[in-house]
């Protein structure tokens, strides 16, 4: 067996050259971590000052937006619109639509001077854009607030895409706002799109009681789910699907959402647990002009499967009569707190959208709404 010889100690120069080579990778290690800690300085990132929920309190007031720090005010190009979305989240000027067009109440450019609607004031050290609209702008649909691509700060970081500050108004239903007729007791049909904190669609019926002296209404909203009949559809669908009838009859999954509030007779009422829900809303209606604002005042849904408890949910739309005569709402959806079993996952934000549906359209089984 050849003999094993020990290993042989390092030279003084082999013992430098190794220790050279450890404080180089120590080094190297540093400046990449050093490098990898750098904070990301993002451009100006802007806000609506005093939004609540989503909601500002007063609509006399002028809107003011904060920015994380200075502008540079050459880039600034705001427009103040409502906020209509198609179902990929596009608003009218994003869609692949030329017809479609934003919905703006305000407009300040300064490289094409289309300014409209009231006017803007930036403040001296570049950080506050006030917006005073000429006429207040409607109660009841969601609105935002559009910076365009290009906003920059001094140091160049600069926005490439389009920044939406979405916001709506509130109202207090105590009886002092007056009545009206304009808003009629009946049947509607709610299509929400819920955005934060989880993203999920919400179809509910609601019978709404209105007092015409007061304003002030009770409403009894149900959950709405798919028709589950598959014989709706030549040929039928099989047990695992639902038969959509509108926009086009189609064999879909029972959770495919609806398309609009037009789309309410393939919808029926569900308040039977565990899935099945429903719960009583008071608040009231105001006339605006030319349309009429709803608000309820927050009410809790408490919905068995899946484990979700609603604090606070508050719809508030802006309703009037379209060109076909159908009484339509538009609006946001908001709600304090949600609790998905014992977590809470914050507050929720959405839009939506309603529709007074003829009572011989009504399906059987819609919760009447509570006496006045």
């Amino acid at each position: 067996m050849a003999a094993i010889s020990p290993p042989r100690p390092a030279s003084r120069r082999e013992g430098d050259a190794r220790a050279c080579l450890a404080w180089a990778a120590v080094l190297s290690g540093a400046m990449i971590l050093a490098a990898s800690c750098e904070t990301y300085d993002s451009p100006p990132r802007p806000e609506i000052q005093g939004l609540t929920d989503g909601v500002l309190s007063d609509r006399e007031a002028p809107i003011v937006v904060t920015f994380s720090e200075p502008i540079v005010p050459d880039t600034l190009k705001v427009q103040v619109v409502e906020l209509e979305v198609d179902e990929e989240g596009n608003l009218p000027d994003e869609d692949d639509d030329d017809a479609t067009v934003l919905n703006a109440y305000f407009g300040f450019n300064p490289e094409t001077a289309n300014n409209f609607g009231g006017t803007a004031e930036l403040s001296s050290d570049n950080t506050k854009l006030t917006i005073t609209p000429t006429a207040p702008l409607p109660l009841g649909p969601s609105l935002a607030v559009l910076l365009e691509p290009g906003l920059a700060d001094k140091e160049g970081r600069t926005w490439d895409v389009r920044q939406r500050l979405v916001f709506g108004y509130g109202v207090k239903c105590d009886g002092s706002s007056g009545g009206t007729d304009k808003f009629p007791s009946g049947t509607y049909f709610f299509v929400a799109d819920v955005v934060n904190p989880i993203p999920t669609q919400i179809q509910l019926w609601g019978r709404i009681n209105v007092d015409p002296e007061t304003g002030l209404f009770r409403g009894q909203f149900t959950n709405a789910d798919r028709n589950p009949d598959p014989s709706r559809c030549d040929p039928p669908c099989d047990s695992s699907q639902a038969c959509r009838l509108l926009p086009s009859e189609e064999c879909v999954l029972p959770s495919e959402k609806a398309g609009s509030e037009d789309e309410f007779p393939d919808f029926l009422p569900n308040e039977t647990p565990p899935s099945g829900y429903s719960f009583t809303v008071e608040g009231c209606v105001i006339d605006t002009g030319d349309a009429v604002a709803f608000v309820n005042l927050p009410a809790d849904v408490d919905i068995q499967q899946p484990d979700v408890f609603v604090q606070g949910i508050q719809l508030i739309s802006s309703f009037s009569t379209d060109e076909n005569g159908v009484f339509r709402g538009t609006g946001p959806v908001t709600a304090e707190k949600v609790f998905v079993g014992e977590t809470e996952s914050g507050a929720a934000q959405g839009t939506l959208v309603a529709r007074l549906v003829p009572e011989d359209e009504v399906p059987d089984g819609v919760p009447s709404a509570p006496d006045l």
